[in-house]
């Protein structure tokens, strides 16, 4: 597995819908290009290059003749985009994106392990309202 991500991120979009990502995290030496696609939970789903791949990997490898597991294909490969980079750096995310998922000029970006999210920031606070109340609860491992 390639780059970890982690932290949060307050950003701003521009009026035509382009992002400029903190550097630290889509700094590498020739990166041209992210892959987005629908994420959980009311989020879009960013990745390098290299997870794109793996994550290509893995949904190459689920069974199609699963009705569930089909359709998760499905949605997942019909939201899925190339995200050139601009002179700026700056990455423009699909408009009909941006309207599905509600994204305002106030954005936040996750670090998510292997992948970046893009939430709306008024649907992120209020999914961590709702889901942070068992936080400090550690997952148990058996």
């Amino acid at each position: 597995m390639g780059k970890k991500f982690f932290g949060s991120y307050l950003r701003n979009l521009d009026a035509k819908g382009r992002l400029l990502l903190p550097s630290n995290l889509v700094k590498a030496e020739g990166l041209e290009s992210l892959y987005v696609l629908k994420g959980f939970d009311g989020c879009l789903s960013v990745y390098l290059p290299e997870a794109f791949e793996e994550l290509m990997e893995e949904l190459s490898h689920l069974d199609q003749h699963d009705p569930s597991q089909r359709a998760y294909i499905r949605i997942a490969t019909s939201s899925m985009r190339e995200l050139k980079f601009d002179s700026h750096g700056r990455i423009l995310l699909p408009a009909d994106l941006l309207e599905e998922y509600g994204l305002g000029k106030e954005v936040m970006v996750n670090g998510v392990i292997d992948h970046l999210e893009i939430w709306d920031k008024k649907a992120y606070a209020s999914y961590t309202l709702r889901n942070g109340a068992g936080y400090d609860s550690p997952l148990r491992r058996s």
